[in-house]
């Protein structure tokens, strides 16, 4: 962990004990075919619960740090983290972990996550506003909501996981904001405007959903 307030909180007995229950099911499972169906409907009864899920990722890492040194772009990182934490935590979230240029957060309500992202990039450009070009820093996000298997509390594990990581690290641009079918369905009514994107990924089709420009009053709330 590079800094030790990043990241979540550090685990504790309760979660190294989740996490050792967990691994001990999965080794029953491998070792008892014959009860895969009633060791997974454990696994799912025990860890599985809905969660809406923000992955943000920093843009420009490559030619940041080429320029200018990864110490300079760790520095803008720290920065990053003091802007978006409190976002986070105000919009009743938590941050997960963090990973190299990565923030993951996770919601109990996907408006809440959605929310977050859209003041996340405000706060970014309002903080980017007085620096220089090379003290800048630029965000994308992904948004998505499902059932996952929570282990502990750092980690995250299934098909909507693997989506929102995938919208917020390599799909999304600089400034956008992404969320999966699953975040957009979720949503029902709202005052966002979104546009549906159509991506090709090994041969599979892939949609996701651009957020357009807020209203006013989810900015300001």
């Amino acid at each position: 962990m590079l800094w030790p307030d990043i990241g979540g909180r550090e685990p504790g007995v309760d979660t190294e004990n989740n996490r050792a229950a967990l691994l001990t099911l999965l080794r029953e499972y491998n070792e008892h075919p014959q009860q895969r169906e009633q060791i997974s409907q454990e696994i799912e009864r025990r860890f599985r619960k809905p969660t809406a899920i923000l992955v943000l990722d920093s843009s420009g890492f490559t030619r940041t740090t080429h320029t200018h040194g990864i110490i300079h772009f760790l520095a803008l990182l720290e920065r990053l983290y003091r802007v978006v934490e409190p976002v986070i935590l105000k919009n009743r979230g938590r941050v997960l972990k963090t990973e190299a240029d990565n923030i993951f957060a996770v919601f109990d309500d996907v408006e809440d996550a959605t929310r977050c992202a859209v003041e996340i990039q405000h706060d970014v450009q309002v903080a980017n506003g007085p620096l220089p070009e090379h003290e800048e820093i630029y965000v994308s996000i992904g948004v998505g909501f499902g059932n996952v298997l929570v282990i502990g509390d750092n980690d995250l594990f299934g098909d909507e996981m693997n989506l929102t990581c995938k919208l917020g690290e390599d799909l999304a641009q600089r400034d956008e904001i992404l969320l999966t079918p699953s975040a957009f369905g979720a949503l029902g009514e709202t005052e966002w405007e979104f546009e549906p994107l159509t991506f090709s990924i090994s041969g599979l089709g892939l949609t996701a959903y651009h957020l357009n420009q807020p209203s006013p009053q989810w900015t300001s709330r």
